[in-house]
């Protein structure tokens, strides 16, 4: 968990140092123009980017318990508007005290973003706010359990005999904020967090879902969640205003 914690905290200095350089750089840019005789049109792409969620990949090298991976995408529609769609699968093990479980399962959101950031001349980045709307399909597996005792003279009686729930969904809306800055060309780095309300969940009969893949942990007293990612994309230009 603490290097977990010391990866995501490099990735978020990294990120915002190179938003930092793109602030300079647009400095520069704007004198430039200014002193520029030669009127220019800014020129912005239109196009299909694509990419994956680095922290996947990351959380799954450090967490023995964790495995996934995510493809993200937006195609832009209007100056602002973008329609945006991630992809995934996970496979979650949730080791408690008295229970082992592992989920299994893929995922789909699907929505818009809305960009507020008004580019310079020549640039794309993005600081942007998006609903998704999410579907999970998944099942679960009671790997072992605990059945507790207050009698002293026997102990508390573990069961390994795995249990097998299949067929289960949830739904969920996303509330999604981020930023996307362009590293080199149509070749963006972002980050964004989440804040997800569980909507409808199939659970198991005579038990409960622990984890959702693309949702995220389950609490008895919460329909909320949270998550957040790391993702690197490239943007397929396929026309220009």
């Amino acid at each position: 968990m603490i290097k977990l914690k010391h990866t995501l905290v490099f990735f978020t200095s990294l990120l915002f140092t190179v938003i930092s350089a793109g602030v300079s750089a647009q400095d520069i840019g704007e004198e430039a123009i200014a002193i520029d005789t030669v009127a220019k049109v800014p020129t912005d792409y239109y196009g299909l980017r694509v990419g994956i969620d680095l922290s996947k990949p990351v959380r799954s090298f450090l967490d023995d318990n964790y495995t996934g991976f995510e493809v993200v995408g937006d195609f832009r529609i209007k100056k602002n508007y973008y329609l945006a769609a991630e992809l995934g699968n996970e496979t979650k093990v949730t080791d408690l005290p008295n229970i082992e479980n592992t989920t299994k399962g893929s995922y789909v959101k699907a929505g818009f973003n809305y960009n507020a950031y008004e580019n310079w001349f020549g640039m794309n980045n993005l600081i942007y706010a998006g609903v998704r709307a999410g579907f999970s399909s998944f099942s679960q597996e009671l790997d072992s359990y605990t059945i507790y005792t207050t009698n002293p003279l026997f102990g508390d009686d573990t069961r390994l005999d795995s249990q097998d729930f299949s067929g289960l969904n949830a739904t969920w809306l996303e509330l999604k904020l981020g930023l996307e800055v362009e590293l080199f060309s149509n070749i963006y780095l972002g980050v964004n967090v989440q804040i997800k309300r569980s909507i409808t969940t199939k659970d198991p009969d005579g038990y409960a879902n622990l984890y959702i893949p693309g949702f995220g942990k389950v609490t008895e007293d919460s329909t909320v969640g949270v998550g957040y990612g790391y993702t690197l994309s490239y943007l397929i230009p396929i026309f220009k205003k």
